[in-house]
């Protein structure tokens, strides 16, 4: 009997591990960050926009829970739920304003759509946020493929300056 609760546990304790073996839906985001930090940086090499290229802020917040943060290099993730949570060195850059990219997703018909923003973010009082609009976006439009059974990226669209 103790061996049957033995591999009862065991079984239970692997289930989590035979999930998927990498999360399409994360693979998609990260693909699509990856390309507006490329084209972000293209801006400001041609001079259009001054921004540091070496360091970009990410915002949490809508992202799925498990995302691999650690995918994205030079990236700092933040989350504006618990301001007082941020460390304080952050919390300082907020008060004289950080240009952060912002995600959105959406499931429309059979087509999935990412939406990458550049907006400006600034802390004006102790629990107040100042949010700017994106002056520059990616839109990152994905088919599901059901021959491959995958999302498969048919068109990126760029706006904004």
């Amino acid at each position: 009997m103790k061996k049957i609760w033995i591999f009862i546990a065991i079984f239970f304790v692997s289930i989590p591990l035979m999930g998927q073996e990498k999360n399409q839906l994360n693979q998609m985001i990260v693909s699509s960050l990856n390309s507006f930090i490329s084209e972000s940086n293209n801006f400001v090499k041609r001079g259009i926009v001054i921004a540091d290229t070496t360091h970009h802020y990410i915002l949490k917040d809508g992202l799925p829970l498990n995302f691999p943060f650690d995918e994205l290099k030079n990236v700092t993730f933040f989350s504006l739920e618990n301001l007082e949570g941020l460390p304080n060195l952050f919390k300082k850059k907020l008060n004289k304003g950080v240009s952060a990219f912002f995600v959105h997703t959406r499931l429309m018909d059979n087509q999935f759509v990412i939406t990458v923003s550049n907006e400006s973010v600034r802390r004006q009082k102790k629990n107040h946020i100042n949010i700017i609009t994106g002056f520059h976006w990616g839109v990152f439009t994905y088919d599901y493929s059901c021959e491959n059974q995958q999302w498969i990226l048919v068109e990126t669209k760029y706006g904004g300056i």
